[in-house]
């Protein structure tokens, strides 16, 4: 087994809140590194930027046009 396959059988065992809960467990860690490194932020605020707009659009898009089964 490959680790990506084993990533994927992992991924599938875990529930909407768990997924959720791990959403507010990255958001706070980066919180965190973006309080104690402020100068990592502030430097590189537009990669940033794009990262979340690529990101999120392609989270969302997918999201949009998935098919239920």
């Amino acid at each position: 087994m490959t680790v990506l396959g084993w990533a994927e059988q992992r991924t599938s065992a875990m529930t909407v809140w768990d997924v959720g809960i791990l959403k507010i467990y990255c958001v706070l860690f980066g919180m965190i590194v973006g309080a104690y490194i402020p100068t990592l932020v502030t430097r590189n605020v537009w990669w940033l930027a794009a990262a979340v707009l690529i990101l999120g659009g392609r989270s969302g898009y997918r999201w949009l046009t998935a098919k239920a089964g």
